[in-house]
């Protein structure tokens, strides 16, 4: 059975397609924007470039704009694909990022890969709802697709924060927890670019923004929860979607709902 859906994650240049086909052939066609197919069941043939190619489950397939191809499942069966389209414009100025500004839309030399960690993220990304996780995750998924797959070379930036810098960087992301802001937004705050900040951030802490500040606001949640405060007014505070959220995420990370940590649940573990 046919199934095709697109969704748009709120990215400028970027748009997702997750698709089912089964007795669906796709004639020969281009696109204006990058493809980046991933197979997620089945083997799908098609033609690209004069050559007759057939994928299967987990081969990542690179399509650049106006670059005529076909498509077909190769057995009755059919075949999953999600895909990851790129406007031309867009991953020109990614690129220029990814590679400290000194190149722009980069050539694909590749048509098929198949990489377990370009898989996941390229899973992550049809799965991710949170608008600052997508970005970092985007960004990640475009230097290991583009480094592997075109004739970008992508700078690393090893580095991290200076000091002064991060207690600024710190401080502002901490008076914003209930509204975290944009990778870009981040990004303008220290004078660097979204990959730049990405890097940085990860290399200094560990983790990508979106983790290290949900960490912190579980941190700060955990004295309140301790208190037997309000576990809505928690998580409203904290900028957490919501309740089911916020516990979620704390259950997660502490090994126990916050219900069993507050104010009732500590007397009745201490036996009073």
């Amino acid at each position: 059975m046919e199934s095709v859906v697109h969704q748009a994650p709120g990215h400028p240049g970027v748009r997702l397609i997750d698709a089912r086909y089964q007795q669906f052939a796709f004639p020969r066609h281009f696109h204006l924007e990058y493809h980046i197919g991933l197979i997620v069941a089945g083997q799908q043939r098609y033609a690209a470039g004069g050559e007759r190619l057939l994928a299967g489950a987990g081969d990542i397939l690179l399509m650049a704009p106006e670059h005529v191809h076909d498509g077909a499942s190769a057995s009755d069966q059919g075949y999953g694909i999600r895909i990851l389209t790129l406007d031309p414009i867009w991953l020109a100025e990614a690129s220029r990022d990814l590679s400290n500004g000194r190149q722009g839309l980069p050539t694909l030399n590749a048509r098929q890969l198949r990489h377990p960690r370009l898989q996941q993220l390229l899973n992550g990304l049809h799965q991710q709802h949170d608008p600052l996780a997508f970005q970092s995750q985007l960004y990640e998924t475009l230097a290991l697709l583009l480094g592997m797959g075109s004739t970008l070379t992508v700078s690393d930036h090893g580095n991290g924060f200076d000091a002064r810098r991060w207690q600024q960087l710190r401080e502002w992301l901490e008076s914003r927890l209930d509204q975290p802001p944009s990778l870009e937004a981040m990004a303008a705050f220290v004078d660097l670019s979204p990959w730049q900040l990405l890097r940085r951030f990860r290399n200094h802490c560990g983790l990508p923004p979106q983790q290290w500040l949900t960490q912190l606001r579980l941190e700060r949640a955990l004295p309140r929860v301790l208190a037997g405060q309000p576990l809505s007014a928690i998580a409203l505070d904290l900028g957490f979607y919501d309740q089911a959220h916020f516990s979620r995420l704390f259950r997660r990370t502490y090994g126990a709902p916050p219900r069993a940590l507050g104010g009732a649940g500590i007397h009745k573990a201490s036996g009073s």
